[in-house]
């Protein structure tokens, strides 16, 4: 394993950045001061909070949240903003039970329309969700939906209705193809395997990783379909595609990450919003310690120093970055190293502090090293959906960082439901989700980008998890904003509202991509959401604690 690093800030001159490799404190956490700790830990700190999977709510229509900045402060952000895109360039180098399982069909068609008719306003620019020329994937998959539904509640037999239709001579027609992955699914659900497996023979004829959006969608839910089918008759074990998974979300590569991070709007768009967030509730301190949850290569952190080592008004004393690592999530060398050149170019004291546990459970406020006179800020993007599974360690999280009590907690999240307990409830929500990202691949990237593939191949472990797997081997149990503010309120945590300036950058950057009319940004409450031709993708809010 390779040495982890923080900082030394013990007789640090300012303006000067230097670290010290420090041993895996996961090992130092288990000394004998900490033996107590670990009864702490086996503690429910909430005990009237529900489980994840008991967690219903209504997914009923938000207003929109018009807002506008004056011409002064649309002229600062966009130049803020240009100059902060230049950090991200990347270095060289039965069939009532059959229509209730599938009801979320309508439920995603619902939200499809919810999306078409909100907007967020941004100084006189309207971002919504449109048509745009031919028809989307997702738009695909709820037409297919449609026909799907009244096709089984027409006929007492509705199979013979489809079935008739699955042995013409469309097999290039993308409604009838995603028809038959729905049927595929619902036959798996009433553990006719034999009859799945032919149905996804027809898909074959269809799905390829290499072609057009929607049959690259086909091609790895019908692999997951077919996983799906062969753990159901003991033919396989689910442990080998968790692993590969873990292994896959948790340490991406260096390469396909920034690329996409350059080329898709997706994460940009929120990570600005984000970091724009951070800034604003730090405006006032002079020494500051972001707490990034998942730095990976720390590409935002330097958004962070650049505008910090730019302020004016209370200028920084020093900037502090405390990174938090697992087994999984392994924090590179590099990453200090090149975030300490970068602070030293901009004359900005800087220090980076690494704290790598082997378990959650054995992360606690002493490891943070916190200083009195800084004023902490926690950024979490896309990492607690990772504890879903484990949820006695997300609770243990909460409570160590509202111990930290930061002055704010920045959070952003998949807006999808992939913890329903009901195969076919995550069948469908994952083939909308999904859905959507490969559309948007398909316009920003080209069909044998090299990129393109190790994020879809790592996009397919994900769906086999999602489909495939059950009980504890089932690690992505991804949830919707709605679940996230309730969970948040059991640890005494309210939301910020985002400002104008924070909501007026991601508008700025879904300007910049050209994607205006395929992304849509909307407010569920004090929430983000952002949106793709209709279909919710991502989360974005603020907290802070009571």
């Amino acid at each position: 394993m390779l040495p982890f690093y923080h900082l030394d800030r013990s007789g640090s001159p300012d303006n000067q950045c230097f670290y010290r490799p420090v041993e895996n404190v996961g090992e130092q956490s288990r000394i004998s001061e900490n033996h107590t700790s670990h009864e702490k830990k086996q503690m429910t700190f909430f005990p009237g909070f529900e489980r994840f999977e008991e967690l219903c709510f209504d997914d009923g229509p938000s207003e929109p949240s018009p807002f506008q900045l004056s011409q002064e402060e649309c002229t600062k952000l966009r130049n803020i903003h240009s100059e902060m895109l230049e950090l991200f360039v990347p270095e060289e180098e039965e069939t009532s039970r059959t229509l209730s399982s599938f009801r979320v069909l309508n439920n995603c068609r619902s939200n499809l329309e919810e999306q078409n008719s909100a907007k967020v306003k941004a100084s006189g620019s309207d971002i919504a969700c449109s048509k745009v020329g031919g028809q989307s994937v997702n738009e695909i998959i709820r037409l297919a939906g449609e026909k799907f539904i009244k096709s089984r509640s027409q006929r007492a037999d509705g199979f013979s209705e489809l079935n008739h239709d699955l042995h013409d001579d469309k097999t290039g027609d993308a409604e009838l193809i995603v028809q038959k992955l729905l049927l595929s699914a619902e036959k798996i659900g009433e553990q006719q395997y034999e009859h799945a497996r032919s149905l996804l023979n027809h898909c074959n004829e269809y799905s390829s990783n290499k072609g057009n959006p929607i049959q690259r969608l086909v091609y790895y839910f019908s692999a997951a379909l077919r996983e799906k089918i062969d753990q159901e008759m003991g033919m396989t074990t689910p442990e080998m595609v968790s692993l590969q998974f873990e292994k896959d979300i948790m340490n991406p590569s260096t390469t396909t990450s920034l690329s996409l991070h350059q080329r898709m709007p997706f994460c940009q768009i929120m990570q600005f919003t984000g970091i724009q967030a951070i800034l604003e509730n730090v405006s006032q301190a002079k020494r500051i310690n972001i707490i990034d949850l998942d730095i990976q290569y720390g590409t935002h952190c330097s958004v962070f120093i650049q505008d910090l080592a730019s302020r004016q008004v209370c200028p920084v004393e020093h900037l502090r970055i405390t990174a938090v690592g697992t087994k999984l999530n392994t924090i590179t060398t590099e990453t200090g190293k090149r975030l300490a050149n970068f602070a030293k170019s901009m004359n900005l004291s800087f220090s980076f502090h690494v704290i790598t546990v082997d378990d959650i459970l054995d992360l606690n406020e002493n490891l943070f090293e916190l200083d009195i006179n800084e004023v902490a800020a926690v950024y979490s993007p896309y990492f607690l959906w990772t504890l879903i599974s484990q949820q006695d360690r997300l609770e243990y999280l909460m409570e160590v960082i509202r111990t930290i009590n930061p002055s704010v907690m920045v959070v952003s999240e998949t807006e999808v439901n992939h913890n329903s307990p009901m195969f076919v409830n995550r069948f469908v929500e994952a083939l909308f989700f999904f859905g959507a990202y490969l559309d948007c691949f398909g316009e920003y990237m080209d069909p044998d980008d090299p990129d393109r593939f190790t994020a879809e191949l790592m996009f397919g472990h994900g769906i086999q998890n999602i489909v495939a797997a059950e009980g504890k081997e089932r690690i992505v149990r991804q949830v919707k904003n709605n679940v996230w503010v309730q969970f948040f309120g059991q640890f005494n945590m309210v939301q910020k509202e985002l400002s104008r300036s924070s909501l007026y950058q991601a508008s700025l950057v879904a300007k910049n991509f050209n994607c205006e009319a395929s992304c849509s940004l909307k407010m569920d409450g004090k929430s983000l959401i952002l949106g793709w031709k209709g279909t919710s993708v991502l989360s974005l809010s603020a907290w802070e604690f009571l």
